[in-house]
């Protein structure tokens, strides 16, 4: 193998189970709040620059070949590798460290779900979100809670000939920088997000919020995207449906989870919401309707096929989401909530229009995998 390893290739290497090792050099505070992972474990250490430099003779005989070495950006990882190919143990740097991961997005087809449509779903390994494509072959498409890297998104355009008319976010993000604004004024495309979770202010930027049960025809009289309001996570969080076929929650309902409602101050409130939006909304819906979230927390939530996807069945299975006891659902959501980071009422504020942030500091706002989902098995 050669010297470096790109962010794709090390993503395919970790699926495919053949990396020995991950040597992550960052520093310990850097390591604990994020490390790279990808659809199954790998085994990763977390040695700091200035230690393995002083254990370099012992780190030689402790780890294997091939091991991917990690650090920010790529430079002090490099640095390393030369002074263990002195040594004679070969090994590999990450190019452009975990800045360049953090911005890595896989496209999955998601198979069989119309006969005119096709979806795909984005994967971003570093904060565990997902974000979708969903349109007609040589008409029109949707792109639905862009990350803020756009170019994967033009690209599925175009690998089907299609033209994006419009753009959503289900909801103004908590734990990642949105790309709508931005794609859609890239495109021509027609911005939305909810105008409930904006601060009803105007916004800096395009926003034609929809309107509940609004349809988006994709360019084919037999295809409408239908958008339902589905508020819980965040006022006015949305999901956008095929009927009969698939279901886009944003964090309203997840593999193994739901939208944690306390992330706007309103915990109790928005509790009550989720309830009602759990029970009136989606559990009256097709239970083979598939579900696509816009997270995942757990490797085990990866199918087979590497996507994140369920049924409505399946979500009704939980403890809490089968909880018929109003009371008693408010009570096991939010003692089952964890402190929220402290950047996500920044990154709410970015995303709403209300503040700026330079490359840097939004890289640094990104650290970190997200947690916007409550636990579904108290």
């Amino acid at each position: 193998m050669g010297r470096t390893v790109t962010t794709r290739e090390l993503y395919d290497e970790i699926n495919a189970g053949t990396v020995p090792l991950i040597l992550d050099v960052r520093n310990q505070d850097e390591f604990a709040a994020w490390q790279v992972e990808g659809t199954k474990p790998v085994p990763t250490r977390n040695l700091p620059i200035w230690m393995a430099v002083e254990q370099i003779d012992d780190l030689v005989k402790e780890i294997p070949d091939d091991t991917v070495v990690i650090c920010a950006h790529g430079n002090g990882s490099d640095l390393l590798l030369d002074m263990l190919d002195d040594e004679g143990k070969s090994c590999r740097n990450l190019v452009g460290g975990t800045a360049a991961w953090s911005e890595l997005l896989v496209p999955k087809r998601i198979p069989n779900v119309s006969e005119n449509v096709v979806v795909w779903q984005i994967q971003r390994p570093s904060k565990a979100c997902l974000s979708y494509v969903i349109g007609v072959p040589g008409k029109n498409a949707i792109v639905v809670d862009p990350a803020r890297f756009t170019q994967d998104y033009l690209d599925l355009a175009a690998s089907e000939d299609m033209t994006i008319t419009h753009v959503i976010d289900t909801h103004v993000h908590a734990d990642h920088i949105t790309g709508g604004p931005a794609l859609a004024e890239q495109v021509g495309a027609t911005y939305h997000v909810p105008i409930e979770d904006t601060g009803k202010a105007p916004t800096p930027f395009e926003n034609t919020p929809l309107a509940d049960g609004q349809e988006i025809d994709l360019g084919d009289a037999t295809v409408h995207i239908l958008n339902i309001k589905t508020p819980g996570h965040t006022p006015g969080s949305t999901c956008i449906s095929l009927p009969g076929s698939f279901l886009i929650t944003g964090d309203t309902v997840f593999v193994r989870g739901i939208g944690r409602p306390d992330l706007t101050g309103r915990a109790e409130e928005l509790a009550t919401d989720l309830f009602h939006t759990v029970h009136d909304r989606l559990q009256p819906l097709d239970p083979t309707t598939i579900v696509l979230p816009a997270h995942w927390s757990f490797d085990s939530e990866i199918n087979d096929d590497g996507l994140v996807m369920t049924t409505l069945a399946d979500i009704f299975e939980s403890t809490l989401l089968s909880q018929a006891d109003l009371t008693a659902f408010i009570e096991q959501i939010i003692t089952s909530l964890p402190s929220a980071p402290d950047t996500y009422d920044t990154i709410r504020l970015v995303n709403s229009g209300r503040q700026e942030a330079t490359a840097e500091e939004l890289e640094i706002l990104e650290i970190g995998k997200n947690q916007c989902a409550a636990s579904t098995t108290t």
